[in-house]
């Protein structure tokens, strides 16, 4: 098995796994026969640890996201693999865009982290690509990404929050419940956290503009290249 994982540093947020790890999360999601060509450590995401797995005898890859231990996760990103995985039936309606889930396992058995492994999807990731394209066609890119929110944003859910929770009653709360959590995020790593506490003040003083939404609607928010 050739094994690439990217080096970091001991006390880097992202850890990668060894390699005898990947080979046993494989062998839980497609048996134990199962042989691992290869494992390339891919590092354009920030959260989770993400590999590109190649095996003996297949075809296509497959993608392997480790998330982070549960200790270094923040209050405002906890368990946040498992809120995707939560997600996914409310995106039927785009599922034919999105990697499909060949396994998932939240029980820390084998690496001590939750993970997912999903298909492979081809193209490539705008975030290194999209420059190098005229910037004549960005428009027509950006418009079919607005297109995708937009049909994120028409999904009604049973309540405000975190599709795995907490949920709330009202937005007001959610808003509320989000920024505290960032707060104490910043806090605890020591640094000033003053100016979210001004805004968490200003959203209970505004409670009632933030409550003129009634709807609980899946946001996509951390909307840019990257992702």
């Amino acid at each position: 098995m050739e094994f690439r994982p990217i080096t970091r540093a001991p006390e880097a947020f992202q850890q990668s796994v060894t390699a005898t790890e990947v080979e046993a999360i494989c062998c839980r999601a497609f048996g134990s026969n199962t042989k691992v060509a290869s494992a390339t450590e891919l590092g354009t995401g920030m959260y989770n640890s993400t590999y590109r797995v190649t095996f003996a005898g297949r075809e296509r890859a497959v993608i392997v996201r480790i998330a982070p231990e549960p200790e270094r996760q923040f209050t405002s990103e906890r368990t946040l693999m498992r809120n995707e995985y939560a997600s996914l039936p409310y995106l039927a309606a785009l599922a034919p865009l999105l990697p499909r889930v060949l396994a998932a396992d939240f029980t820390h058995e084998i690496v001590g982290r939750d993970y997912m492994v999903q298909s492979f999807l081809d193209g490539v990731p705008a975030a290194e690509h999209l420059r190098t394209y005229p910037r004549s066609v960005w428009p027509v890119y950006y418009q079919q990404l607005g297109q995708i929110a937009r049909r994120v944003h028409d999904v009604r859910g049973p309540a405000f929050g975190p599709i795995t929770g907490p949920v709330y009653g009202t937005w007001s709360e959610a808003v509320v419940a989000s920024l505290e959590a960032i707060a104490t995020d910043l806090e605890g790593v020591g640094l000033d956290a003053s100016d979210v506490r001004k805004v968490i003040t200003a959203a209970h003083r505004n409670r009632a503009v933030l409550d003129e939404i009634a709807e609980p609607r899946m946001l996509a928010g951390d909307l840019w290249t990257v992702h």
